[in-house]
């Protein structure tokens, strides 16, 4: 576990922390090397490749062949060989250049899981951050209505001792404040389970302290359809990887295409060997070079099987890309749609807390001069209290809609 960072933390600072310090993010980074490396093994086909190779091999009875009283021994007891080859790929008529071609596009493909990991932690840590803020501030909210619930009991068992006020008056302000101080316990332990998933994204000891800075920044106003859109259908991770799969799934019917063409290799050798008449037991070198040609004639309908399978992967792949398409186009107008319902609620909920303020306040006014009850005193209370967690909620909604929308946009966190 990390150590908690120094100084306060903003909204910028704990994006950037758990995008530095998050395990998913290394593993999308060592897939990337991983598919640079199945590159490398893909473009080895068509590179040198040198080979040794040495051998002992002991032989008898051996062969004697005579000329009356001469003679001499056709083969070597021991023979010993040891030899360097070279091999080189002279063409395959684009079969290797296409799985090249597809391996690069599994490189992409890491780098846009990479970029979409990074995507997604980024706006969790923008959503946990928001949500810590909301709940800190909700459970003020509540302190503030707890200690005017207090001074209303206060108020109200002096009223009751003096005879101005009844029995009722003072139970039901005991009743309003237990369930007050309910509320609170209810969301401080929202707060808390907050806090603990913020602390796993950040890397952080449990109960480490969390001192996070920052407010919600609404911003009036909505994009407009088409060009956030266009902007989706271009930066979207998950169009990225439909068409990564989309290409890679060509390249892989090219090199089914390209199976049974023929291929042309080179192979040159040489090194020491003995056993060569007329002495047998010299070591003598040798060289030794050609050209091959391999060309597949029937091959139990394998490549037929190669080739159905490769077309069938890309018409799933160009499916993946319309569905990815439809999705986005779903997901902005979603988003749009969330937006502009929170931007109608935060400006009704400022309407809202004016009114219950003012009302609150005659309340308070008419309570002192003996016009109305203890009762209906806390119903305005209540309704203040209520009306300022309805602003907070809408403006945390309409901060949370504006980034969900930037997300659906395929924009980078914090952009």
């Amino acid at each position: 576990m990390a150590d908690a960072p120094a100084g306060p933390l903003t909204l910028q600072a704990t994006v950037e922390a758990v995008l530095a310090r998050y395990p998913s993010i290394e593993a999308a980074q060592a897939g990337i090397e991983s598919a640079q490396a199945r590159t490398e093994q893909s473009q080895a086909a068509r590179l040198p490749q040198l080979s040794a190779a040495a051998g002992y091999q002991f032989m008898q009875p051996r062969i004697f062949i005579s000329f009356g009283s001469a003679g001499f021994y056709q083969n070597a007891q021991d023979t010993y060989d040891a030899h360097l080859t070279l091999h080189q790929l002279v063409s395959d008529f684009g079969r290797t250049q296409a799985t090249v071609a597809a391996t690069r596009t599994g490189e992409r493909t890491a780098e846009d899981t990479l970029e979409q990991t990074r995507e997604q932690l980024g706006y969790a840590a923008i959503q946990d951050f928001y949500a810590v803020i909301l709940l800190r501030q909700s459970v003020a909210v509540a302190d503030e209505e707890i200690h005017a619930l207090e001074e209303a009991l206060r108020i109200a068992e002096n009223k009751f001792t003096n005879g101005t006020a009844t029995k009722f008056d003072v139970l039901t302000t005991k009743v309003r404040l237990a369930n007050a101080g309910n509320n609170r316990t209810d969301t401080l332990a929202s707060l808390h389970k907050q806090e603990a998933q913020l602390r796993q994204l950040l890397g952080l000891a449990p109960g480490a302290p969390l001192d996070l800075t920052g407010d919600f920044d609404t911003q009036p106003g909505l994009p407009d359809l088409s060009s956030t859109l266009a902007e989706a259908l271009q930066r979207r991770p998950e169009m990225h990887l439909a068409h990564d799969a989309e290409e890679s799934a060509k390249f892989k019917l090219d090199a089914a295409d390209a199976t049974n063409r023929p291929t042309l290799a080179a192979d040159v050798s040489g090194g020491l060997h003995d056993g060569t008449l007329p002495a047998l037991y010299d070591n003598k070198g040798y060289v030794a070079a050609g050209l091959s040609v391999s060309v597949p004639i029937f091959t139990g309908r394998r490549i037929d099987g190669e080739r159905r399978e490769a077309r069938a992967d890309l018409h799933a792949a160009q499916a993946r890309v319309s569905e990815a398409t439809r999705i986005v186009t779903s997901d902005i107008e979603t988003a749009l749609a969330d937006l502009e319902a929170s931007q109608a609620r935060l400006a009704n909920a400022d309407t809202l807390v004016a009114q219950a303020t003012e009302a609150l306040s005659l309340a308070q006014t008419r309570y002192e001069n003996g016009v109305i009850t203890n009762f209906e005193l806390l119903d305005a209370q209540s309704a203040a209290r209520s009306a300022e967690l309805t602003r907070l909620q809408a403006r945390y909604d309409c901060v949370l809609n504006r980034h969900a929308l930037a997300k659906a946009a395929g924009r980078p966190p914090l952009q």
